[in-house]
């Protein structure tokens, strides 16, 4: 025992081993992103342990703040706290913020990223929504149910039955499955992967694109159109009035193949000429978010320069829309980032978003591969919060990892002399990723 104790306390005391087990814990991090908020949050709860033991923390700090993007995130959540100023309702404004913490880890996790581990991460992030999609077509077959529970411990529900969206919401499910449509249409044309290898990701692509359409989050078709268009004029342009073709093909085979595509296509359909009529009825899907948007612009004429502060902007828009509009005042945001910012922090606020947009597409990226997955899981992440919130636990986290591997270079080394193996890094991984579910689960069942 007091050798055991000897040999952990001498490798707690070496930062290239700290190091090593911090990015070990981000491939396991980004692996959990679509599956598991519980044990990701525990994994990354970890990793701030070790680098708080590694030490040299203003130094890393100096680091992470020397990048124009990191400090981008940093100075839109600094506005959120600035906000409080302002703000009537403290609470919500705390609730806010906490949900808005999600940007600062990249402070962290662009510290301690060694360019060796960028594939794992990006390829732990594809192999968890290949676990996912799995999960979602398992219940479409009826290989699995609709919801697995043991006991307290909720493995999975789906947004409803008919809708298999196994670990998310359905709305950042199917953005997260176009985003990954991209990621493997990326590595099928642009990169000199095996040839089985090349064929796995093309049907993985296709599987991929049909799950986005056989669940009910209007979002990801959004989401999945535009990322296809803007992949083919400015990266395909050879292929690119194919692939438009092959995507109107799609489009109209899941109409006719799809019940909840067609169901989501004609309530679009019949929201909007609700909306139309002389009397618009916000209380619909699509009206709910109009009507959002009208009176939320009454406010943002009233208070265009600051806004009303972090925690008062649904107060506002309550006090506005008349009580018959039930299905506005029972939503919790305002679902749209942009919106929110504005109505919070007013025309200062939103350009302090904007930066963050700004920063990342002048940033000066030279490997290709990590520019493009730069550019987009921004547009995906910039396309989706037109319709919600980047802060609810899915779309902030992801932009953060994949930001976090693409803003430094393949030859970057943070563990300095350790030399990595990729096989016992990948035994390293999985055995320690077991060892953080079954402990999530025997404390959940205890």
């Amino acid at each position: 025992m007091n050798r055991l104790f000897l040999v952990v306390k001498e490798q707690m005391g070496n930062k290239d081993v700290l190091t090593l087990w911090m990015n070990n814990l981000l491939v396991i991090y980004a692996f959990l992103l679509p599956i598991s908020q519980t044990i990701k949050a525990t994994v990354f709860s970890f990793t701030v342990l070790l680098f708080i033991i590694r030490g040299d923390i203003l130094k890393y700090l100096k680091v992470a703040f020397s990048n124009q993007v990191v400090r981008s995130f940093i100075y839109l959540f600094l506005i959120y706290v600035i906000g409080m100023l302002w703000t009537e309702n403290l609470q919500e404004g705390l609730n806010v913020i906490k949900s808005i913490k999600y940007g600062l880890y990249l402070i962290l996790f662009y510290t301690i990223v060694d360019g060796r581990y960028i594939n794992k991460v990006i390829s732990a992030f594809i192999l968890g929504m290949l676990v996912s999609e799995l999960t979602s077509y398992g219940m479409i077959f009826g290989i699995m149910p609709w919801k697995l529970q043991l006991g307290e411990v909720l493995f999975y529900t789906a947004y409803a039955v008919g809708d298999p969206s196994p670990f998310l919401h359905h709305i950042h499910y199917g953005v997260a499955l176009a985003f990954v449509v991209i990621l493997l249409l990326q590595k099928v044309f642009f990169t000199k992967e095996t040839l089985p290898l090349k064929m796995f990701m093309t049907l993985f692509s296709i599987t991929a694109t049909i799950n986005i359409f056989v669940t009910g989050g209007r979002t990801g078709y959004v989401t999945f159109f535009l990322l296809i268009l803007i992949l083919s004029i400015l990266y395909l342009r050879k292929f690119a009035l194919v692939l438009l073709l092959i995507m109107s093909l799609v489009f109209m085979t899941v109409y006719s193949k799809s019940p909840m595509f067609q169901k989501k296509v004609l309530q679009t359909k019949e929201n909007m000429s609700k909306l139309l009529k002389d009397k618009p009825d916000f209380n619909t899907s699509i009206g709910t978010r109009v009507g959002l948007y009208y009176y939320a612009w009454e406010i943002v004429k009233k208070y265009p320069i600051l806004g009303v502060g972090t925690g008062d902007s649904m107060n506002e828009i309550y006090k506005l829309t008349p009580k018959e509009y039930i299905s506005i005042h029972a939503q919790p945001h305002e679902h749209n980032q942009y919106l929110s910012v504005l109505l919070k922090f007013g025309a200062v606020g939103l350009l302090a978003f904007f930066n963050i947009f700004y920063q990342i597409f002048r940033y000066k990226q030279k490997d290709r591969e990590l520019r493009f997955i730069q550019v987009f899981v921004t547009l995906a992440i910039g396309i989706a919060i037109m319709t919600t919130q980047f802060n609810l636990r899915f779309f902030m986290p992801l932009w953060i990892v994949m930001l976090a591997v693409t803003l430094i270079s393949r030859e970057r080394k943070t563990i300095q002399n350790i030399e990595l193996n990729d096989k016992k890094q990948t035994f390293e991984i999985i055995g320690v990723g077991a060892l953080f579910s079954i402990s999530s689960l025997l404390y959940q069942l205890l």
